[in-house]
């Protein structure tokens, strides 16, 4: 338990058991044979093989040392000793000859430097350790601690919610595993993702709120936006990027991409077999899959499906000869008791009928049109001067998987997942029973939850952004009586053909905020479809990238309690009071990074992000000057580096 600011101490045999659980835990879930590690020679690598090789069995740890020119001389030789202490496989590749060939083949161009060439060697490392892991059926552990990670929060505030297959979901509603929507840059389609993970943070500080009439976004200022952009000038946007939430509000616009649409789930049908009987006559029809949507959207703007009962009159005991004699109406009905008739009663059925609500007066182009496909496919109808009738019971059934009242109509799932240009013929459906038919902008209107949610992911799809507002309920009347109308979603998407949407930064704001922050890790596409306050866009989330690897034994704890530990698994001195020193280039050390050592780091982020403290009680504490807490700040709250948090024991 940490019991001040300074004092960082924990229970390390306790620490131990629980990240051995863990380690084993995430190797057996993934079905893998062990773990690669990448030696560096310093702490945190050495507690994480040191714990790799208790928790696994040192037949099922690999070791690697990837030393580059510059790297100390001290670092390898303590990687290897490690290596031999526990009794591992180690494998040594210099690095230097692939980062040469890289550089080589690299054209020159204005913005290189040695910050850019130094994460070059990052992402070698990263590869080297994923070949060997690929190789040998193993999991990459990862050696970053908290003192590393705490300033690369990179998240959404909690009112933004991220859209799903089952509609928007908060923070504490989203899991792993389920289904997102991403914005493939390559094809410029909406794609299907899959959470990966969820983290979640405490936040006090600055904040980037985005407004316009059709964007509400507020993000860390160090979040990845998605824009569209171009070298050639802000009215030739033509590349999608990332671009940090401080570098957007540096220009006068933020331009949003926006899909082509989507390209639907392989391999589904072009039709749909319709088996129906009407009139005592059986028909098995196939349907084009674009009337089918047609006839969907159609239905849930203005279709219902009713069950009743008929009483008719029937006759028995008669001979063959009279039964077929009886007379009858145009459905089959007997009209009246034929002339020798031995005995009558009356008998009653079940009714099943799709009534379309389309007044000739209001709809008669929707009314024209249903009509031509029912005439098509040989559909029974009658018409009054409002209704358009089915009798049928197949089809009452067919269509109650829309849903049954206004309140309760959704779209089928399955009907989703057809390609852009056949769900275009489900929207004109929708259009046609409740749409408003405004240029450029569409209108739909509909009092069902679900319904909303799924004419969003419709309007996705075909690359036609929405915009969600409530249009709360209103009296009016009609001829003198009150007529009451519920309370209604409002939703308008764009036309089609517009790639981008573009937003003046003027209305953007920098806001302090206090409460959680949140990013979901959605690989490989590092973007989702957000939600805030009935805005929708296509943002950044997490990303593999530098540090990528496939779990963090102890990403929980800082760099002191990582020392502590490393103490109490009986590591060297040596290497356990070794200074961190990456060594991106000669001469390099970590303070250059970071604005004090370690020893004093830790009990200011202890103080700033555990206990949350104010930062004038954290100087006094730690009697770190004021300073050096408000670089530590903005580096937290600034750093443009995301990272990809993959299983780690803090949220396991």
């Amino acid at each position: 338990m940490r019991t001040n600011p300074k004092g960082l101490s924990l229970n390390y045999a306790k620490v131990e058991e629980e990240i051995l659980a863990f380690i084993r835990k995430v190797v057996a879930d993934a079905g893998a044979k062990g773990a690669v590690i990448g030696l560096s020679g310093g702490i945190d690598s050495a507690v994480v093989g040191a714990l790799c090789v208790r928790a696994l069995g040192k037949e099922n740890v690999i070791g690697i040392l990837m030393p580059a020119s510059h790297t100390p001389e001290q670092d390898t030789k303590d990687g290897r000793e490690m290596a031999k202490k526990w009794g591992i496989r180690l494998y040594e590749v210099g690095i230097d000859p692939i980062f040469d060939a890289f550089i080589a083949s690299m054209p020159r161009f204005k913005g290189e430097n040695k910050i850019a060439k130094a994460n070059v060697k990052a992402r070698i490392r990263m590869v080297i350790n994923y070949f060997v892991a690929n190789s040998h059926g193993m999991l990459v552990a990862g050696t970053g601690d908290k003192s590393e990670d705490i300033i690369g929060f990179f998240c959404y505030d909690e009112e933004t919610r991220v859209v799903t297959k089952e509609g928007p979901k908060s923070y504490n509603e989203l899991k792993e595993g389920d289904t997102v929507f991403s914005y493939d840059r390559e094809s410029d389609l909406v794609v299907e993702s899959n959470v990966d993970g969820v983290h979640v943070f405490d936040h006090d500080g600055l904040m980037v709120h985005f407004t316009s009439d059709n964007l509400d976004l507020m993000v860390t200022p160090n979040h990845r936006m998605l824009v569209r952009s171009s070298s050639n000038g802000e009215l030739a946007c033509t590349r999608v990027e990332f671009r940090t939430a401080e570098e957007c509000l540096e220009r006068k616009y933020t331009v949003i991409p926006v899909p082509r649409g989507w390209d639907g789930k392989p391999g589904l049908p072009a039709a749909l077999t319709l088996q129906f009987s009407q009139r005592h006559i059986k028909k098995t029809v196939e349907v084009a899959i674009e009337d089918v949507l047609y006839l969907l959207g159609l239905f849930i703007g203005d279709g219902s499906a009713t069950k009743g009962k008929v009483v008719v009159p029937v006759v028995s005991s008669l001979s063959r000869r009279e039964f077929v004699a009886a007379p009858r109406d145009s459905r089959g009905r007997f009209l009246q008791v034929a002339p020798g008739q031995r005995q009558q009663s009356m008998k009653t059925y079940d009714a099943y009928e799709t009534d379309f609500s389309l007044p000739m007066s209001s709809k008669e182009g929707a009314r024209e049109r249903l009509v031509q496909i029912l005439e098509k496919y040989g559909i029974g109808y009658s018409l009054t001067q409002n209704l358009v009738r089915i009798p049928s019971k197949e089809i009452y059934t067919f269509f109650l998987q829309c849903g049954y009242g206004a309140k309760n109509k959704h779209i089928p799932r399955w009907a989703l997942e057809y390609p852009a240009h056949q769900l275009s013929f489900l929207l004109r459906g929708l259009k046609d029973s409740d749409g408003n038919h405004s240029n450029p902008t569409q209108v739909y209107y509909t009092s069902s939850g679900p319904l909303k949610d799924d004419f969003v992911e419709l309007c996705t799809k075909l690359g036609r952004f929405p915009t969600v507002r409530i249009r709360p309920a209103r009296v009016s009347s009609y001829r003198g009586k009150p007529i009451r109308s519920s309370a209604q979603y409002e939703i308008s998407y764009s036309a089609r053909g517009k790639n981008s949407r573009w937003v003046t930064n003027s209305r953007a704001r920098k806001v302090h905020h206090v409460g959680k922050v949140w990013c979901p890790s959605v690989p490989p596409h590092e973007n989702i479809l957000v939600e805030r306050n009935g805005r929708y866009v296509f943002c950044g989330n997490t990303k593999h990238g530098d540090g990528g690897v496939d779990f963090l034994p102890i990403a929980h704890l800082y760099k002191t309690q990582v020392r502590e530990l490393g103490a109490h698994l009986g590591l060297p001195q040596g290497v356990v009071t070794k200074p961190s020193s990456p060594q991106l280039w000669p001469g390099h050390r970590a303070v250059d990074e970071i604005p004090i050592a370690y020893e004093s780091l830790d009990p200011v982020l202890v103080g700033l992000f555990d206990q949350k403290l104010p930062p004038s009680e954290v100087a006094k504490k730690t009697g770190v000057e004021m300073k050096v807490i408000q670089d530590v700040i903005r580096r937290y709250r600034a750093s443009a580096h995301k990272r990809s948090y993959p299983p780690m024991l803090g949220s396991w």
